[in-house]
């Protein structure tokens, strides 16, 4: 989404383009992104706290321990109840079939499972928001059943009711500025698989079995992995896709009208969907691995009862209580002719700068580089290539008026002959050990580095109009050398630094 800036070594995030996919704390080597979600500690400054995992949580301790140990493990955390969100996942995809039977017109119709694609409809994407099917994803559809069905049958309080949900990203924490907005009514805290795995895997020592929280198949586990609730909604021409440029490429291809005949999409930013989220534990090929053994295990056909989805539908329980609110970015100006005029000058400044996108400017590549000049967000300075360019263009218009003598004592060079020569101004640098090459290329006013010490150096400066000669690597000139420079007032002066080293601090003093 470009929504990090490096602004004098601190990393910046602009919160109107962030969609909080995660990947910046997935990909930082130095850990300067923190994901801001719930500790565990949380879960017991509430009377009632109640879990509701992802059944991403399920592939995360190999091979022999089943969903139903790690249910029980999370009650032995401290909570009042655990929910069994594979379970509701597969009432989910049977809400979302049917939502997609019953507005056939509805084409594609869009999951509204990850988050971060939800943000990034609103974002980017406006004109698909009407595609995303108005049916609460799971943790949401919990927190709700929770705190509306489940509470007052236990005798709480639903006030008193604090959901949790076990997530292995932190895409699905809400915030006032979250076009997401279902989010917050329900969902109270959102644990992160990194946090409570540690935990969770103490819990499951000398774990007895002896209660079944355990409700779903393999097709509720499925949704773990990209795929499982395309593969659980029943209808002609699904897709499911993963990874954050793939969803963009899909999505820009719906909106320009293509795919008019996919009727269910299910788009994951995270590679391999959740499996792959930024704060999962587990690699996620081998938790995709695990799924897989565990669909087999469970079975991939839903056992949940339809008719009892078409009723919970009809009480509204799957109804959203709110709309996601469109949040695209704003315009480069608010008057057209003058955003017109601000992307002419973008596209203008972007074909001056390298294209490199090496990032040093602080920006993720050129083309935004040149964005934020343009809205007055960064300078043309900020880009080394366009500082050494304006550099240069100044130097052309204005040519440097410093001498031989000053360049001499800035830089504490040796004045070895010439000296009636050391006031000659000094307009430009040259390095070559070709007397040919310098007599063909040098310019006059020209400081010449090079290793060459024989007489016939003088002779090129002088036919040249050198301002002066500098010998370097420590070299020094010949006697017959400093006598003809003596006679010709060519300066020769002698550093101990190798020619590359004395050329960078030439230009740092504007040669």
């Amino acid at each position: 989404m470009k929504a990090i800036r490096i602004q004098r070594g601190v990393a910046r995030i602009l919160p109107e383009r962030c969609v909080q996919c995660g990947d910046c704390f997935r990909v930082c080597p130095h850990g300067a992104i923190r994901c801001h979600t719930t500790p565990l500690a949380e879960v017991a400054r509430h009377k009632h706290a109640v879990a509701a995992a992802s059944p991403t949580l399920f592939s995360q301790f190999g091979y022999q321990v089943t969903p139903n140990q790690i249910l029980l493990a999370l009650r032995r955390l401290g909570f009042d109840q655990v929910v069994d969100m594979g379970w509701l996942c597969e009432m989910n995809s049977a809400a979302m079939e049917e939502h997609l039977h019953q507005h056939p017109e509805l084409r594609p119709g869009i999951s509204p499972s990850c988050p971060a694609v939800v943000r990034l409809i609103a974002n980017r994407y406006p004109s698909l928001l009407k595609n995303i099917l108005p049916v609460l994803p799971p943790r949401v559809f919990a927190a709700k059943v929770i705190k509306e069905r489940m509470a007052p049958r236990l005798g709480w309080l639903p006030e008193e009711v604090a959901v949790f949900h076990i997530a292995p990203c932190a895409a699905k924490m809400a915030g006032p500025h979250d076009p997401v907005v279902m989010d917050q009514p329900h969902v109270d805290g959102v644990i992160s698989f990194s946090e409570i795995y540690g935990p969770l895997l103490g819990a499951l020592q000398g774990l007895e079995e002896k209660t079944t929280l355990q409700k779903c198949s393999g097709a509720g586990i499925a949704w773990a992995m990209s795929g499982g609730q395309a593969a659980a909604v029943n209808v002609e021409h699904t897709l499911d896709v993963a990874g954050f440029q793939e969803v963009v490429n899909i999505l820009d291809m719906l909106e320009a009208g293509r795919l008019g005949d996919l009727r269910f999409l299910e788009a994951h930013v995270c590679p391999d969907g959740c499996l792959g989220g930024p704060l999962v534990v587990e690699n996620r090929y081998r938790a995709k691995s695990v799924t897989l053994r565990q669909i087999r295990r469970y079975g991939a056909l839903s056992r949940i009862n339809r008719q009892r989805v078409r009723k919970m539908m009809a009480e509204q329980l799957f109804d959203w209580e709110g709309g996601i609110t469109p949040r695209p970015l704003p315009p480069l100006d608010p008057d057209p002719r003058q955003a017109i005029l601000k992307m002419k000058a973008i596209q203008a400044l972007t074909a001056l700068l390298p294209g490199g996108e090496c990032g040093i400017c602080g920006a993720p590549d050129c083309h935004t580089f040149a964005s934020d000049v343009i809205l007055g967000q960064a300078r043309e300075e900020d880009c080394p290539f366009m500082k050494n360019r304006a550099r240069a263009l100044r130097a052309r218009e204005e040519p440097s008026m410093i001498t031989v003598r000053q360049i001499a004592e800035q830089l504490g060079l040796e004045v070895a002959a010439g000296s009636s020569g050391l006031d000659r101004a000094v307009t430009g640098g040259y390095v070559s050990d070709l007397l040919s090459d310098v007599m063909a290329n040098a310019k006059a006013g020209s400081l010449w580095l090079t290793i060459q010490a024989h007489q016939n150096v003088v002779a090129v400066a002088v036919l040249k109009e050198l301002a002066a000669v500098v010998l370097v690597g420590g070299r020094r000139p010949a006697d017959e050398t400093a006598t003809k420079a003596e006679a010709e007032g060519v300066p020769i002066l002698v550093s101990d630094q190798g020619a590359f080293e004395l050329a960078g601090r030439l230009h740092d003093l504007g040669i």
